[in-house]
């Protein structure tokens, strides 16, 4: 007999632990595959310490490969999914080409993006701290101000490079920060023409206090920490808009920078935002049972779901956003799906959790376990042992501990890994009878014909092939993007051929910015 599918969208907290729990209860009975855009877990409280040098990159992710054994893993990105025909819809491999895959049940846990559009600006002049290339970003960042400012003879210059804002004083925002004044600390002796008070670390955040999550005690306790150590707190301001230069405030106020990292604005994906399912507060509505509001066997847990914590109907309850809830919403998945396989009865999510803690960076966090609240180096030694307990993987384990025995006794490293610029064009070269595109392949772009000639076969109505040719000065791929993954058939070179391919992203950017270009496309039909 065949066995159930289950179909996990999304490699996170909810994502992975809900496929090792399901193979670990149903014990083979059950067909599970995990379907990422990437092919690693990333832990992301470790993120900060990642920007920070306090961590290798590749030490605070592990592949999802060597955790999921029992459960099959497919690098693709979901663009739809048909809820009548129970598939998931993707793009799949180099070449994206659309597939289709079935299930009996379906898990949605693909979180939650930062919403920049709420800030004009910040969409093209902030950076974000939701993976590790945002990590990777930030440290290349940091380094390349301080590369600059110590060598500039411009003083405006030096004054926007060594200006660091982090918007947002929730965890992410707090724990970004301390780890960044750590960093520019213990790096600052490598420019002697850097000054600690031409450093300024600010934090933006829009209520009275940072860590609003955390009792008022822990909360001022952290502000004031933040505050020794150098680091500008605004609070009661609310963050307005973003340039090249600057980041400006509700009440008027200009910073003059060039490094904004944006720790709030989260919102649902573009692709959660395009299924036809009930969301509330941003989030995927589901019931006490973790199954999504009007649907069959479609489940959906962590950052991603809105999960109900009681049935007071004017003062409702739910989950946060934490590692802690996606794991136990993971584990009453997992034992759910099974029953319901089963033909038993649900079982309604119910967790408190053990405690809250925030590091701060140079030694010192602050934390609440059981009700008692912890400060200092204890707390910071606390957070640590607790979440490289978290950590999936004994290998992953043993390079972050040992990364922060390291971190004691060796420097930080400055090296700046310069990231090349990809060009927003780019020459593509055939030989005769080479497949350009295939007939379920999604353009990567907007194509230009060079040199050379290709024959393009459709599918009429009735099921019968229609050829056309394309010659120099011919395209094809902008009504493709416009109407999202319409594909042209298949298309073959006739003779040896060169294309010019314009990237879909600024293609789209330079569709919808420049007017004559656009009904010059809409001219030609392509």
């Amino acid at each position: 007999m065949r066995k159930p599918k289950v179909v996990i969208i999304g490699g996170g907290f909810g994502g992975m632990f809900t496929a090792t729990k399901l193979h670990k209860l149903s014990r083979g009975d059950l067909d599970i595959e995990l379907i990422s855009k990437i092919n690693y877990f990333v832990y992301q409280p470790l993120l900060p310490e990642v920007a920070a040098g306090t961590l290798n990159p590749q030490d605070a992710v592990t592949p999802l490969r060597n955790l999921l054994n029992g459960a099959r893993v497919r690098l693709a990105e979901v663009t739809d999914i048909d809820f009548d025909a129970k598939q998931v819809i993707l793009l799949q491999g180099q070449r994206k080409i659309l597939q289709r895959v079935d299930y009996d049940h379906l898990v949605i846990t693909t979180g939650q993006v930062a919403n920049l559009s709420l800030f004009p600006g910040f969409e093209h002049h902030s950076l974000t701290m939701k993976d590790l290339s945002d990590a990777y970003r930030l440290r290349n960042r940091v380094i390349e101000c301080m590369e600059m400012a110590d060598v500039t003879r411009f003083p405006d210059i030096k004054q926007r490079a060594l200006t660091f804002v982090i918007g947002g004083a929730g965890f992410s925002g707090v724990e970004t920060m301390g780890e960044l004044a750590e960093m520019v600390d213990r790096i600052l002796p490598e420019y002697p023409n850097i000054q600690r008070h031409e450093i300024r670390l600010v934090m933006i955040q829009l209520g009275n206090r940072v860590l609003p999550e955390l009792p008022e005690h822990l909360s001022t306790y952290a502000l004031n920490q933040l505050e020794k150590r150098g680091v500008e707190v605004w609070l009661n301001t609310g963050i307005h808009s973003a340039t090249q230069h600057a980041i400006y405030t509700n009440d008027g106020r200009s910073l003059p920078t060039r490094t904004i990292v944006t720790t709030i604005g989260n919102g649902p994906s573009e692709f959660v935002k395009s299924l036809p399912i009930q969301l509330q507060r941003g989030r995927i509505a589901v019931n006490a049972e973790l199954e999504v509001i009007g649907l069959s066997n479609v489940w959906s847990i962590g950052d991603a779901a809105l999960v109900p914590l009681n049935t007071d109907q004017e003062n409702p309850l739910y989950a946060p956003p934490t590692a802690q809830f996606a794991v136990a919403q993971a584990e009453l998945l997992a034992q759910n799906i099974l029953h319901r396989t089963r033909g038993q009865n649900l079982a309604s999510f119910t967790y408190k959790a053990a405690g809250i803690m925030a590091s701060l960076g140079g030694g010192r966090g602050v934390a609440e376990i059981y009700g008692v609240r912890v400060t200092g180096i204890v707390a910071w030694v606390i957070w640590r042992a607790a979440y490289i307990g978290m950590l999936p993987g004994l290998a992953t384990k043993v390079r972050v501990a040992l990364d922060w025995l390291f971190d004691f006794f060796m420097p930080r490293t400055i090296v700046y890994m310069a990231e090349s610029d990809r060009p927003a064009t780019r020459y593509l070269d055939y030989s005769q009878g080479e497949v350009v595109q295939y007939a379920n392949e999604v353009p990567a772009g907007f194509y230009i014909v060079l040199s050379g000639s290709l024959t393009q076969e459709l599918e009429k109505d009735n099921g019968e092939p229609e050829h056309h040719e394309l010659h120099i000065g011919d395209s094809w791929g902008s009504r493709a993007l416009k109407e999202h993954r319409l594909t042209h058939g298949k298309i073959t070179a006739r003779e040896d051929t060169r294309l010019l391919l314009v990237n879909s992203g600024d293609f789209q950017r330079l569709r919808s910015s420049y007017k004559p270009f656009n009904e010059l496309l809409s001219a030609g039909n392509k």
